[in-house]
């Protein structure tokens, strides 16, 4: 009985094989012209969404919360390829920090009345040398004043 249903199983598909050779199917060139239009809409489509995306997030400002103006980046410095320093400014401290690869360390710690809205101490077009020094003077300033 088994050999039975082995052999039926194995004859209709030798005649579904043979049916599927009967019918000629015309070959498709993958190089035709309204292959490569469709390839080639199908390619800006996708280009356009990336590009779409890419506007929206800029316009939302690279996804920041709104309102959260406590963290100021205030300058920084290219060491070399993978390493900078960096001035931050967080509420009334401000942290040199060193980034590299994988890893930010804190270089030193500025405590001060730093005034958040002060244009004069953090003015956007000064350097960073300059920014660097006035920040390091004034805790220097500060520190002398506490003893």
């Amino acid at each position: 009985m088994f050999y039975f249903h082995k052999a039926f199983f194995i004859l209709v598909l030798l005649q579904v094989n043979v049916a599927n050779a009967e019918e000629k199917i015309a070959p498709v060139d993958p190089l035709s012209a309204s292959n490569i239009m469709n390839m080639l809409m199908g390619l800006g489509l996708v280009l356009a969404i990336i590009f779409f995306m890419a506007w929206i997030v800029r316009r939302m400002g690279g996804m920041q919360v709104m309102g959260s103006q406590k963290i100021k980046l205030l300058g920084g410095m290219s060491l070399g390829a993978r390493e900078k320093v960096v001035l931050v400014q967080i509420e009334n401290k401000r942290l040199v920090l060193g980034v590299a690869q994988g890893q930010v360390n804190t270089l030193h710690v500025m405590d001060g009345d730093f005034d958040t809205d002060e244009k004069e101490s953090v003015d956007s077009a000064a350097p960073f040398k300059e920014k660097f020094l006035q920040a390091l003077s004034q805790t220097i300033k500060n520190k002398t004043a506490k003893k």
